[in-house]
């Protein structure tokens, strides 16, 4: 058994890309860059390394295609039973900080005044 893996924001934004289907490296790019409007960018290098991370900790599995054959050029991720359970506990506690913060008027919720 391996030590559970802590969600740093590169992990976070790439479960979140797979969270409601499976999807490969470069959509998982493009979906954290356009969910962020930018402000994260996740080269191969780094998205790939922390997809390794995420697969060897139980969080993410790779998937076959329909035919029940992996894709030749594309490999496509989606999030496990653990990982859903480790990335809704994470939103939990984001949550939490975020109420503390709109508590101290530090923060406003969208769509409030």
């Amino acid at each position: 058994m391996t030590k559970p893996l802590r969600l740093t924001p590169a992990f976070f934004h790439i479960m979140l890309s797979v969270v409601n289907e499976a999807q490969h490296g470069y959509a998982i790019m493009q979906a954290v860059h356009d969910r962020t409007s930018g402000s994260v960018t996740l080269g191969p290098g780094s998205l790939y390394w922390a997809i390794k991370r995420l697969v060897d900790a139980g969080y993410l599995e790779e998937v076959v295609d329909g035919l029940g054959e992996r894709p030749q050029r594309r490999r496509y991720y989606e999030i496990t039973g653990t990982g859903r359970t480790v990335l809704e506990r994470e939103v939990k506690v984001l949550a939490d900080i975020l109420g503390y913060a709109e508590s101290q008027q530090l923060i406003k919720r969208r769509g409030t005044t």
